[in-house]
């Protein structure tokens, strides 16, 4: 029998975490912003339903909030520079777009903007919002959903040996996938 370690209930979380880490894309009037996100699920099959998790101070969650929508994009490791300087620094406060050379274009059905440099994007109209101790899960409702072509392989999953995503270990850990076990 293998001996089992505790894990400190702050860190609880990253037995979990491990999953592709997005960038949520807002806008309200003429501000917009960028968020780095590694806390998100689909929820629901229909209506198709997404939820992200973000902390209360984030000031994309007040973009959110006022345009009632959002949309999520799916960057690769090309990417991981901006993706951490996202994730780092206040939309308050820096002009993300900007400051990292992120391409912002109109979506097809809301109108935030998604990223270009990104693989996939997922725009969404706000569903719900419900309390989460520091943070907001904010659900989206899936309005139109587009990627790269040859992303996905012929069973319609993301095919890991066209795109490495990036995967948030916790802190500033962050890994690739390297085989498709099948």
């Amino acid at each position: 029998m293998v001996e089992k370690a505790d894990i400190p209930i702050a860190d609880s979380h990253r037995i979990i975490n491990p999953g592709s880490v997005i960038l949520v894309s807002a806008q309200s009037n003429d501000f917009q912003t960028i968020s780095t996100i590694a806390w998100h699920m689909p929820v629901s099959s229909w209506p198709k339903l997404v939820a992200i998790s973000l902390a209360n101070t984030r000031y994309s969650l007040k973009l959110i909030v006022e345009s009632r929508e959002f949309c999520i994009n799916l960057p690769d490791y090309s990417l991981l520079d901006k993706v951490i300087f996202c994730g780092t620094y206040s939309g308050k406060e820096v002009d993300k777009f900007s400051e990292t050379g992120f391409t912002p274009m109109k979506c097809r059905t809301i109108s935030s903007s998604y990223i270009e440099e990104c693989v996939a994007h997922i725009e969404c109209t706000l569903f719900s919002i419900f309390e989460g101790g520091d943070h907001k899960i904010v659900i989206g409702e899936v309005k139109a959903a587009y990627a790269n072509e040859n992303l996905f392989n012929s069973d319609g999953v993301i095919d890991i040996a066209r795109v490495a995503l990036i995967h948030h270990l916790g802190g500033s850990h962050f890994c690739v996938l390297k085989k498709d076990l099948q």
